[in-house]
């Protein structure tokens, strides 16, 4: 049942990954573990900087964490994961050995589950200083899983995110 859930946040990934393809790419970088993009989509020129978490035995996406500067120039941050999560316990966040932060999920639609959180300097500090983000999520069969992001290339890809979105 995993499996299955593992393959529809695939899937809903390679959708997303057609319509950017259908919007013109702009710009498109990379900063080591991290992409920044920019496409047009009507209109409107969207960045954002990402980074996809693999699982290394089926290649499939476990995980993604999105990086965006909402017109108001505030930092948002948003995580998507499986349905196979239970959403009655929240994720739990770790940069390095830091203490876990709780998050609760924001929403689900058809293909994932997100934590959504709006981000303040001193987190982005903690991210650029960082060398990896742990987190935790309990399974709908009360297994928990640990998916690890690397913090490799974040503060370039921050900056530029930075300057593009806010210039």
């Amino acid at each position: 049942m995993y499996a299955f859930f593992m393959r529809i946040l695939l899937i809903y990934l390679c959708l997303m990954g057609t319509l950017f393809a259908e919007n013109h790419v702009l710009e498109q970088e990379y900063y080591d573990a991290w992409q920044f993009t920019c496409v047009d989509e009507k209109s409107q020129k969207i960045c954002d900087l990402r980074e996809l978490v693999v699982d290394p035995n089926t290649e499939e996406v476990v995980s993604y964490i999105s990086i965006t500067i909402n017109p108001e120039n505030l930092t948002q941050m948003q995580i998507a994961f499986p349905h196979a999560v239970n959403l009655k316990n929240p994720v739990s966040l770790q940069i390095d050995e830091k203490d876990p932060l709780e998050l609760n999920y924001a929403y689900c639609n058809q293909s994932a589950c997100f934590v959504a959180e709006i981000i303040g300097e001193n987190f982005i500090n903690f991210f650029k200083a960082g060398n990896q983000i742990i987190i935790k999520v309990l399974l709908l069969d009360n297994r928990e899983a640990t998916i690890t992001y690397s913090l490799a290339g974040f503060t370039a890809g921050y900056n530029k995110l930075y300057s593009t979105v806010t210039n």
